[in-house]
């Protein structure tokens, strides 16, 4: 049996343009939106240290800087990081080409916006060290075996080959590949031979199984889920609320009065001011110096960003806040925003149809994607303002810096940069409507006898 080096690299993808998150990644990269006030990217990181891989490299592009502003050379998360630029897009395999330089033999290969738990990363260095097997893929049982790339394997878990979306009832097993793969430098000579395509990543994997080279897959039973459209994000902050928020949490530095409420589990960061009457249902998280105002309703997973004010009589739901945000008399379910957005009196984020059905959302501008979901609010960039008695209709999509005027309800996507108000006539006459004193005086004291 030949000798195996301990893996303790790790190659991160962390480019690409998001998108099918449109408007969420126009300022920033997907990887970096932020969950309980941690980048999703930061979490992949924190992952691979606690198994000791240590050495990361990220794959970023020219929209990517933030992600090196922001974590360095890595020392502050106990690791090291080097970044190599890949200039254009042009796939999986293309990017970790461009990192050919830098890997060692074995490393591991992971997406920036993957969620897992850190016990994958060690079942996989397990298989790795305990098999001859160059490759080691991550595999995960799913019922629509017809949406994803399947694994044709034998008893002993040897990979004969990846089906890509095999029809009903021709699939080989249930076991969909997931974004988590040991690999080996033999593979850039596999690259080369298939020659750059959207699928160059697998048909490089299927031909060096084909040349009788050994991939194994390990068979992984806990959470997973990628980011690739805005509503991935309900699942991920309720994963990592349910992990992370286990109990009540109150910084000492908050203040909170003793006429509001603070119900299960709930984290209050520092600074924060919990105001009279306000209700917090946790799972919710409440971030540095945040105002939750008189008669405020916060609950159901629900986050809000460091900095923001949700002011008086708002209530929010199931919902991801981003930061320097203010809110005043609104409703918000089941709704994405962003940072720096002041939402009007009076404005409510419908969620759910008449219908009852699922609710649909534009992607790409290509058609509706399915977003499975029966209750789905706005998506909304950065920077973004809404006037008063505002209605935004389930599943719209906010650009970036967009102004939605008083009355409007939006019943369509709003593009970056642009400003919608309602157009609307009016009739000035002179006023014939004398107010009678003696009525209202009577009006009164009906009213007074149900008052007690």
């Amino acid at each position: 049996m030949k000798s195996k080096n301990t893996i303790s690299q790790a190659v991160i993808l962390a480019g690409g343009a998001g998108k099918r998150v449109f408007p969420l990644a126009v300022n920033q990269p997907k990887s970096m939106f932020k969950i309980l006030g941690n980048p999703l990217i930061q979490y992949v990181i924190e992952n691979l240290s606690k198994e000791n891989i240590k050495d990361i490299i990220i794959i970023v592009d020219q929209n990517t800087g933030q992600i090196e502003n922001y974590f360095g050379n890595g020392s502050k998360f106990g690791v090291k990081i080097r970044y190599i630029f890949q200039k254009k897009a042009l796939g999986m395999a293309n990017a970790l080409t461009a990192a050919q330089n830098l890997v060692d033999d074995n490393f591991f290969v992971l997406n920036a916006d993957d969620v897992f738990e850190s016990y994958l990363i060690k079942d996989m260095i397990k298989e790795h060290a305990k098999d001859e097997a160059d490759i080691v893929l991550s595999s995960q049982p799913v019922k629509e075996t017809w949406k994803f790339g399947i694994i044709d394997c034998d008893s002993k878990m040897n990979v004969r080959k990846l089906v890509e979306k095999p029809k009903k009832g021709k699939e080989p097993s249930n076991l969909a590949v997931i974004g988590v793969y040991i690999m080996t430098k033999k593979i850039f000579d596999y690259y080369a031979k298939v020659g750059v395509s959207d699928e160059q990543y697998e048909k490089a994997i299927q031909k060096f199984i084909d040349k009788d080279n050994r991939v194994k897959t390990v068979k992984y039973n806990g959470f997973f889920s990628s980011y690739k459209y805005p509503w991935d994000l309900f699942v991920i902050n309720q994963y990592f609320m349910d992990k992370i928020i286990t109990k009540e949490f109150i910084s000492s530095s908050a203040s909170i009065s003793n006429k509001s409420h603070i119900i299960g589990n709930v984290f209050i960061g520092d600074n924060a001011k919990i105001m009279e009457n306000a209700v917090i249902k946790g799972p919710a998280y409440i971030g540095k110096n945040c105002v939750i105002g008189n008669n405020v309703l916060i609950r159901n997973y629900s986050s809000i960003g460091n900095n923001s004010v949700v002011g008086y009589s708002t209530e929010i739901k199931n919902s991801l806040i981003g930061e320097n945000c203010w809110f005043h008399s609104s409703y918000i379910g089941d709704s994405i925003i962003l940072d720096k957005c002041y939402i009007g009196a009076g404005t409510i984020t419908a969620n759910f149809r008449f219908d009852e059905k699922t609710i649909k959302v534009n992607i790409l501008g290509k058609g509706r994607v399915d977003s499975n979901r029966d209750k789905l609010g706005v998506i909304m960039s950065d920077d973004c303002r809404t006037g008063t008695n505002v209605t935004i209709m389930p599943g719209m999509k906010i650009g970036s810096n967009s102004i939605i005027g008083p009355g409007v309800a939006l019943d369509k996507d709003l593009d970056p940069d642009k400003i919608i108000f309602l157009k609307q006539d009016y009739i000035v006459k002179n006023n014939n409507i004398t107010l009678d004193a003696e009525k209202k005086a009577e009006f009164r004291a009906k009213l007074l006898k149900y008052i007690k």
